[in-house]
């Protein structure tokens, strides 16, 4: 579990924070940091239970819950318009939807993510301004062979963006955020649990700098870092090009985008109204 005492760090397993962890690799501020794997929600579930200290997880659950946690200031992982990993995907085109969801059609969401989640379920209601579906939540890449539309994110929804096939229509749902709101969509912060700051405050401070310094510096570092890349399913050139589409910190039209989220996750009745945004 901890590392003498030290700091329990989730690590996403996909593509899009990968530079961010390598950039930090040989910071000393690691050697008291133990790291714990998983997809989006399992991050969400070790902060709220304290198994977790700190990690780049959900927005949404931060918007949700945000009098259990705290934010590192100025970090996220966000997308300006299209992101290329938070996939919408229709076997049939768009039109048939209504139809679809009026006969009782379900809607698969992938269970990795709970921001990717609700962001559809904005873009359904506000956006796109369709009747309520059947939502079902399944394992994350068991969709493609399901003849139902899906929501995929990470490396699985990358691949499909990249080698569709014929008979799906693929939706890019940062890119229809920024079509709806014209702000982009933040998708992950930087959480830390209240608990876990008391305890470890001090190395989470450490922390922080070392990420901010990563941040500043990842622009001028992707193109060598997409080469090192120990992952066979992209090439060099595919990953830098994703990279360039995702943003690791926040400005104030990411916070403006963030603000839009949870004012309608809150007339959704998803949330119980937009938190302070409590940073350390």
């Amino acid at each position: 579990m901890d590392n003498n005492g030290g700091l329990r760090v989730g690590r996403i397993d996909y593509l899009n924070i990968w530079p961010v962890f390598e950039s930090i690799k040989d910071d000393p501020v690691t050697q008291e940091i133990t790291y714990v794997s998983g997809h989006p929600s399992i991050l969400n579930r070790g902060l709220a239970d304290g198994t977790i200290d700190m990690a780049p997880s959900s927005s949404y659950e931060y918007l949700l819950h945000a009098e259990r946690y705290r934010l590192l200031p100025n970090l996220g992982i966000s997308a300006e318009n299209e992101v290329w990993s938070v996939l919408f995907c229709l076997p049939f085109s768009f039109d048939k939807l209504e139809e679809y969801v009026l006969k009782g059609g379900s809607i698969r969401l992938t269970s990795a993510s709970a921001a990717s989640s609700a962001l559809l379920k904005v873009l359904w209601h506000f956006h796109w301004k369709l009747p309520p579906p059947v939502w079902k939540v399944v394992q994350p890449g068991c969709s493609l062979e399901s003849k139902e539309p899906f929501l995929e994110i990470g490396d699985q929804a990358l691949n499909i963006h990249l080698y569709p096939g014929n008979e799906l229509l693929v939706m890019d749902l940062a890119g229809e955020w920024k079509k709806f709101t014209g702000l982009p969509f933040v998708f992950g912060l930087w959480i830390i649990n209240q608990q876990a700051y008391h305890k470890n405050g001090l190395i989470i401070d450490r922390m922080n700098t070392s990420l901010q310094r990563a941040a500043n510096n990842l622009p001028r570092l992707i193109s060598s870092l997409a080469k090192q890349y120990p992952g066979k399913c992209f090439s060099p050139e595919i990953i830098m090009e994703y990279w360039k589409k995702i943003h690791f910190k926040l400005g104030p039209d990411h916070l403006a985008g963030l603000a839009v989220f949870g004012k309608y996750l809150t007339r959704m009745g998803l949330t119980g109204g937009m938190p302070v945004l409590d940073f350390i």
